[in-house]
């Protein structure tokens, strides 16, 4: 396979994340829990295009301390090859989210879950603030669970919130 863009839809507290979504992956088949899509893939485009015209939105609900787990999506590029990974957040500084790789990243060695990022606000294509089965934002993971059969999707339990 060419190009994939791969999201993974584990909604369970792994490590410092829940989420190792969006990643591309060049001459590799998926790995468990990920969903393959074509980087032209129209619907995904739109939404991490949504994620990103949202991030008022998410500085809205950072403003009002909304209850639950801050994280944004962004491209990480190691070997070649772009993932689209989640970082969870510690900061917001200037522009910039800090915070550290919620997941293993999957196209080399050089990142590690729980490493401390500095992403720009620019590079941001998703966001998500998580409290139990409640999301705000994640627009990424609405479309892989759109795309999922109902009974698979409803296994994960999320109710979003805009």
């Amino acid at each position: 396979m060419r190009n994939l863009i791969v999201t993974a839809v584990v909604v369970a507290a792994v490590g410092y994340g829940f989420f190792n979504s969006m990643a591309h992956m060049r001459g590799s088949e998926p790995k468990d829990n990920i969903v393959a899509y074509s980087t032209a893939d129209k619907a995904m485009q739109g939404a991490k295009a949504k994620g990103h015209s949202t991030l008022q939105r998410f500085h809205q609900l950072m403003d009002a301390r909304t209850p639950g787990t801050y994280t944004v999506k962004f491209p990480l590029t190691q070997n070649g090859a772009t993932e689209h990974i989640w970082m969870q957040l510690v900061a917001f500084s200037d522009g910039h989210f800090v915070g550290l790789l919620a997941d293993k990243p999957v196209n080399g060695n050089q990142y590690k879950m729980g490493d401390r990022m500095t992403v720009a606000e620019a590079d941001v294509e998703d966001w998500m603030i998580r409290n139990g089965g409640e999301v705000y934002g994640g627009y990424t993971v609405r479309q892989a669970l759109a795309d999922m059969p109902k009974e698979q999707a409803a296994k994960y339990g999320i109710t979003f919130k805009d």
